[in-house]
């Protein structure tokens, strides 16, 4: 503007403002100008009747992203007191015209591919850079509260933040990338102001709501023309509304220009909307008390009278018209945690952020995956209501269906479910089956809740509709993983989704990575799902034959390394008998399945005694299940194995390995007991304690009835009563006794 030209009314604000919303709607009832420009992108201007509806509910965002890979977006949160939001709803109740004048969102789009290459080029640097501002948000924030929140009058508040407009301009310039991207912003939002005066309004009857960090550059400067907008990079974007947290509001979760306690600035913003802006020191500490007792805190009313009185007197201490947030915080620490912030924190961080969601009707939901979410709900006759409610899934076939859709309409529900899960949507949450192992029936519990709202339109920066948001998210994970175990999960997503084209990119994907090294343990835990899996394909109307090849050389492949694998420490061997019996398991279910080398792995770890003892125990034990062991063959292998000849825990570490499956077959084996018998008094003195601690430990796997079982046969040899033994069995260690068996040093002895 030339000097002496009438100028628009700059209003500078800080995102999130309650003195900017409060003094934004002042200004427009006051001097009820011809046009409002908003800082937000030009393109947002379509959704303005959207913005105003009624049944819309802060917190919200407007989300702009690309439908082209690689996928980007930007977020426009609002909250309640966000002057934005307050100067459109003004505006609307005033009959007065509202634009949005910063760069169309697909530019800005197109600008953030530059930037992120930019940062690619410089990434040490910036991350340096980011470092060493970490605190300035904060300060920034503090400093906007004392001075610019407690701005007394409209004309106070302009003035102060024109000056803090300049100054941080003059503080902070930024990278050169920033002052770029800033300087092309600006120029637009100089074209649009320009254009408007042009077409009739008078520039003093005109005002612009930006940040104060944009505002001194936008009275003078270079406009953006055509020519320079055209040259700028541009993607095609899409808009939608989505409900919105103050969880996300929140600076503390990364976003730059929230502020660090939505909630409490919440409090402020109906205080000073109620002309009564000291009120909301009281109401802070009060709702502050109310969560330190529900979580078990002891605060009374006349310690939130004193923290209330010293906030005051801080605020007078430090010339400040009311209590800050940061006097607050200190008079809560001082009167209500009795010093201590540990005692409030839960408290304090439920009171500043709190966990308010917004809420956006139906008719605001604009992307393509939010209308294909109600077009699957409406065809599976789905109903996610704010309650929530159970779900119970028959997966069979319905043969009294008329039709085939009819007929398989519970499995295609468990799909539909099953995708959303997976995209981490949280509308249904899968609870386990009342029956162990049912292949046919799933239980879900379903409810509407604004959080998964927001989780599915984001997801729409993975795909247009369900079916492509999975495909592309198991497609990006497979393509990031190398780990057999972590393919063989997403190969049973697929599976559980219902998508056929991603199952077999799965299954090559396992195919090649199964011919690398493998662990027992990774091979249990791959084969387990690839064993689940065949076991559901009928129910799931899946093919899955192409699996039983991988599964029966993974099992090969078992087999050729289980006893190398059994060289091993007791803390190993812990969860390698978790996974040979694992693999045991799936010869017993799968039937057909080559099992020659495992059987023979399993028969030399029983006989081998350079091997881990408690596996070697294990063994044995899956020969005596598989009528692989006579009973002659069982007393030698438990006398040479319990023999005073060898160190005690040895011998007692294999009985706790046989002890591990199958407790009934070996009580009704005298032949067990006998041996143990004879084990037991012939232990020396001075070996006795050291055995006992280890047999001790292999007796607590057993239940007390089994205990009891035991406690006969035992007792027969010894000439004892039944119950004198099972006392002795059934007695429960002590905190101390668990203890010493889990660190116990056998040096000492």
């Amino acid at each position: 503007m030339e000097s002496g030209e009438r100028a628009p009314v700059f209003v500078g604000i800080r995102h999130h403002s309650p003195v900017g919303a409060r003094f934004i709607w002042e200004l427009l009832r006051e001097r009820r100008p011809a046009c409002v420009l908003i800082e937000a992108p030009a393109d947002f201007e379509s959704l303005i009747d959207r913005l105003a509806d009624p049944e819309l509910k802060p917190p919200f965002a407007v989300m702009a992203y690309t439908t082209e890979a690689p996928v980007r977006s930007v977020l426009y949160p609002f909250a309640v007191y966000s002057p934005e939001y307050r100067a459109l709803l003004a505006a609307r109740e005033l009959g007065i015209p509202v634009a949005f004048c910063d760069l169309p969102s697909s530019y800005m789009l197109g600008l953030q591919g530059a930037v992120e290459r930019y940062l690619d080029r410089k990434r040490d640097e910036a991350a340096e850079k980011k470092t060493e501002s970490a605190t300035e948000p904060d300060d920034m924030e503090g400093f906007w509260e004392r001075y610019l929140e407690q701005s007394p009058t409209l004309e106070d508040y302009l003035e102060r933040s024109r000056i803090f407009g300049e100054e941080v301009r003059a503080a902070m310039p930024g990278e050169r990338f920033e002052q770029a991207h800033n300087a092309v912003r600006e120029a637009y939002m100089r074209r649009v102001i320009a254009e408007k005066i042009a077409a009739g309004i008078p520039a003093d009857r005109l005002v612009v709501l930006t940040g104060a960090f944009h505002t001194p550059a936008l009275s003078a400067g270079e406009l953006l023309d055509d020519a320079a907008l055209q040259k700028l990079p541009q993607c095609k974007a899409e808009l939608t509304l989505m409900p919105y947290s103050y969880r996300r509001l929140s600076s503390r979760s990364g976003y730059a220009a929230g502020n660090l306690a939505p909630a409490y600035y919440e409090l402020l913003w109906e205080a000073l909307a109620a002309g009564k802006p000291e009120s909301h020191a009281a109401r802070y500490l009060s709702a502050l008390a109310v969560h330190i007792r529900e979580r078990g805190g002891l605060v009374s009313s006349a310690e939130v009278l004193e923290a209330t009185l010293l906030a005051e007197s801080l605020t007078r201490l430090r010339e400040g018209v009311y209590p800050t947030h940061e006097e607050l915080k200190d008079a809560a620490v001082t009167c209500l945690g009795h010093g201590s912030f540990g005692e409030i924190a839960e408290g304090i961080a439920l009171t500043d952020i709190g966990t308010k969601i917004g809420h956006v009707p139906i008719g605001g939901l604009l992307t393509s995956i939010q209308r294909d979410f109600a077009d699957q709900c409406a065809d599976l006759k789905l109903n996610f209501g704010p309650v929530a409610e159970k779900l119970r899934l028959d997966l069979r076939e319905n043969r009294r269906a008329k039709s085939e859709k009819s007929a398989f309409l519970q499995l295609r529900r468990s799909f539909f479910l099953q995708r959303l899960r997976l995209l981490g949507i949280g509308f249904a949450a899968l609870q386990g089956s009342r029956q162990q192992d049912a292949s046919w029936e799933e239980n879900w519990v379903l409810s509407r809740t604004p959080e998964a709202e927001m989780q599915l339109a984001e997801a729409v920066l993975k795909g247009d509709t369900i079916a492509h948001a999975v495909s592309f998210d198991l497609q990006e994970k497979l393509t990031a993983t190398e780990q057999i175990a972590e393919i063989t999960e997403l190969l049973e997503s697929a599976f559980l989704c219902g998508m056929p084209e991603l199952l077999q990119a799965a299954v090559s994907r396992l195919d090649s990575a199964s011919i690398d090294e493998i662990s027992i343990e990774e091979i249990a835990r791959t084969a387990k799902i690839l064993s689940r899996m065949l076991q559901f394909g009928d129910v799931r109307q899946s093919d899955v034959s192409v699996l039983r090849p991988i599964l029966e050389r993974l099992l090969l492949r078992a087999g050729l390394t289980l006893t190398d694998a059994c060289f091993c420490d007791d803390e190993a061997a812990g969860h390698l008998a978790k996974s040979i019996e694992e693999i045991q398991r799936i010869f017993s279910v799968e039937k057909g399945l080559p099992s020659e080398k495992w059987e023979h792995a399993v028969r030399e770890l029983s006989r081998r005694d350079d091997l881990n003892a408690k596996l070697s125990g294990l063994a044995t034990a899956i020969r005596l299940d598989l009528g692989d062991l006579g009973e002659e063959e069982l007393s030698q292998e438990i006398s040479r194995r319990m023999s005073v000849g060898l160190r005690a825990e040895l011998g007692a570490l294999w009985f706790e390995g046989l002890s591990l499956r199958n407790h009934y077959a070996l009580i009704v084996r005298r032949v067990v007991w006998e041996s143990l018998s004879r084990y037991i008094d012939a232990i020396p003195e001075d070996c006795w304690q050291r055995a006992m601690v280890f047999l001790r430990r292999a007796f607590a796997t057993y239940t007390a009835g089994e205990k009891d079982m035991v406690a006969e046969n035992l007792a027969e040899f010894w000439g004892l009563q039944k119950e004198q033994v099972s006392e002795v069995l059934n007695a429960e260690l002590s905190r101390e006794e668990s203890q010493a068996l889990e660190s116990f040093d056998f040096d000492d002895f």
